[in-house]
């Protein structure tokens, strides 16, 4: 017992050093690796970031240069610290650095591979894309201004209610039933009058059936 207690940790430790060299990508034939500090096994830089790491990257972006590679748990974290390489690197060069990082479990196993803000740049993605932007045009947006008056007007009597009740902590319930019932309102054709109400709840599990979750037993 007291052997298996000594080097469990060692194995587990060594096992998720293996499969981070295993899983590391390797600099392309031709290109120089992009410099930066060296860090811990596994943890990577995470123990060199103070409180306030935007001092410890400052410091390393003077030791450094424009670009400079840092790691973090599993992922390098590269910083641009020049204007010429943000334009060059995110602009010029956008259709191969503007995707994602992947995640698994959150896009792939939670939402199935069909939630819109974590995909990829995908040709999905793309096809996506295209489709939200027809609803979101110039004239197709102004069907949406009536509800958002509406709102607003629901939102300013709740507000003066509550002023007349010397109430102060409910305006930010009162905020939240406004933004949820402008999606719901333009998204679904369902109003939220009241921030705690069945409607509510239905719309809700109408969103969660539609949206692509998976929902576990």
């Amino acid at each position: 017992m007291i052997v298996s207690a000594v080097f469990l940790p060692g194995a587990i430790v060594l096992s998720l050093v293996l499969l981070q060299k295993l899983f590391h990508r390797k600099t392309p034939h031709g290109y120089q690796p992009v410099p930066g500090p060296r860090g811990w096994p596994v943890v990577g830089n995470t123990w060199q970031l103070r409180p306030q790491p935007q001092s410890q990257f400052k410091a390393w972006a003077r030791e450094y240069g424009d670009l400079f590679r840092i790691r973090i748990g599993w992922y390098d974290w590269i910083f641009v610290n020049d204007p010429a390489a943000v334009k060059e690197i995110f602009d010029k060069q956008s259709a191969i650095t503007s995707s994602r990082i992947p995640m698994p479990v959150l896009s792939d196993l939670v939402s199935g591979g069909k939630r819109f803000l974590l995909m990829g740049y995908t040709p999905e993605w793309r096809k996506m894309r295209a489709f939200v932007h027809k609803l979101l045009t110039p004239k197709a947006s102004e069907t949406f201004l009536p509800s958002q008056e509406f709102e607003s007007k629901q939102l300013i009597f709740d507000l003066y209610q509550d002023s007349l009740r010397k109430d102060e902590t409910s305006f930010y319930m009162h905020v939240r039933r406004y933004t949820t019932s402008v999606v719901m309102t333009s998204t679904y054709g369902k109003r939220i009058p009241q921030w705690v109400c069945s409607p509510r709840s239905q719309s809700f599990a109408s969103l969660i059936s539609g949206s692509g979750l998976r929902r576990y037993p």
